[in-house]
């Protein structure tokens, strides 16, 4: 069984969230993509759109590998880039087995459905020490637009590179943000890149998102809260202090936007480690979080409107303690006791008045305290309340595809 309310195609693989942006009345979620088999190869853009958040539209494949151009080996992350007179997406293009990629930009149409071919505006600066660098995210700074990308240097450490993109054709490389030599940085998890970098303002406190790739393992996802302040005449980056974005184990490569109100968040859920090659689809995206500051520590909930969405019409039921079979997809609140997570590594999960969303072997749960956790487990999922809760049964969701 497939999950049924979370992103994810009809058919192939997915991983890193992409290009997600608000355009047009809609919101729109780019992912790393096969569309020919659940297994990660020659990576491309699958696109779905949404207005709530909640329920989503598959569009054709955005773009793919170029024929002999940068990124014939893999189209990789990247993000969408605002404030220009046309839409358009700058993500890694990779050209070959060797890994090394450059920073392409791809012009979009109005409908952000077609695509133009891509052109190189960055390279990686091998003659600066960096060994190779990934998945560029755009941010402003003292009135001016930079591009951050995730590095590992020829001295084994990890590195958030930053560009400027005054001429947005032409980037320049400007230095390190930081290093994970640096005081706070140094005593993050392991990692020889740090993936997926992205600054966002939470709360008024600027914030440092970092994957951490080590060892060819995707490990923890970190948030580091600190400033940004001149270094050179280009940010550099001191953190303050620091956490995980996500505890679970099936969490990586989130992309995060600023809106509005508080920043938006997908984040992938991996795949199991040998998936069954007769199920159809491999890996999702978690539900949209919002993200905020409590006790100086970033937090994450399930969007307000998609879980209103999501719920609307199902009357949620007493459950009483005790052990208990949760439905394929439905969602449990105020549980206080423990989850039994199935599948290859069953184990129980503490609850303490948490919202626990199951979909298929695939379960999210928020504490009010702490950090999400996200499972890839099997099913069903049992949970032993200690105290009576309530749940939204929502098995009768209809599929994204």
């Amino acid at each position: 069984m497939l999950p049924s309310y979370h992103i994810r195609p009809s058919h192939g693989w997915l991983n890193d969230p992409n290009g997600m942006t608000f355009h047009d009345g809609r919101w729109h979620v780019f992912f790393q993509h096969n569309p020919e088999a659940p297994v990660h190869n020659r990576i491309q853009w699958g696109h779905v759109s949404s207005e709530d958040l909640a329920t989503w539209t598959e569009h054709p494949v955005a773009f793919g590998p170029s024929d002999g151009g940068p990124d014939e080996f893999g189209c990789w992350s990247g993000v969408f880039a605002s404030g220009l007179d046309r839409p358009a997406v700058v993500y890694s293009g990779v050209a070959d087995s060797s890994g090394q990629s450059t920073v392409c930009l791809r012009w979009g149409s109005s409908d952000l459905l077609t695509w133009s071919e891509p052109i190189v505006v960055a390279q990686t600066p091998t003659d600066a020490g960096v060994a190779i660098m990934r998945d560029p995210f755009l941010f402003l700074w003292e009135g001016r637009r930079w591009a951050l990308l995730g590095a590992g240097l020829s001295d084994g450490r990890a590195a958030a590179l930053v560009f400027s993109c005054d001429d947005f054709m032409a980037w320049q490389f400007e230095g390190l943000l930081a290093t994970s030599t640096d005081p706070v940085l140094e005593s993050l998890p392991p990692a020889q890149i740090w993936e997926c970098p992205q600054v966002v303002e939470i709360d008024g406190a600027v914030v440092l998102v970092l994957s951490c790739w080590f060892e060819e393992q995707l490990r923890e996802v970190v948030w580091v809260r600190g400033a940004l302040r001149a270094a050179d005449g280009r940010p550099g980056f001191a953190g303050e202090a620091w956490g995980l974005l996500d505890a679970g184990p099936s969490f990586y490569a989130p992309q995060v936007v600023s809106t509005d109100g508080e920043p938006l968040l997908f984040g992938w859920i991996k795949a199991h480690e040998r998936h069954d090659q007769s199920v159809p689809v491999a890996g999702c995206l978690t539900l949209p979080r919002r993200l905020n500051l409590h006790a100086g520590e970033v937090r994450s909930a399930v969007d307000a409107g998609a879980r209103g969405v999501l719920t609307r019409g199902r009357e949620p039921q007493g459950v009483a303690s005790g052990r208990h079979t949760l439905p394929s997809a439905g969602v449990v609140t105020g549980a206080t006791g423990m989850l039994h997570v199935p599948g290859p590594h069953p184990h129980d999960l503490p609850l303490d008045d948490a919202r626990v969303w199951v979909d298929a072997d695939v379960a999210e749960i928020y504490s009010p305290v702490g950090p999400p956790v996200t499972l890839r487990g099997g099913s069903p999922w049992e949970l032993t309340l200690d105290a009576p809760a309530m749940l939204v049964d929502m098995a009768s969701v209809t599929p994204p595809a």
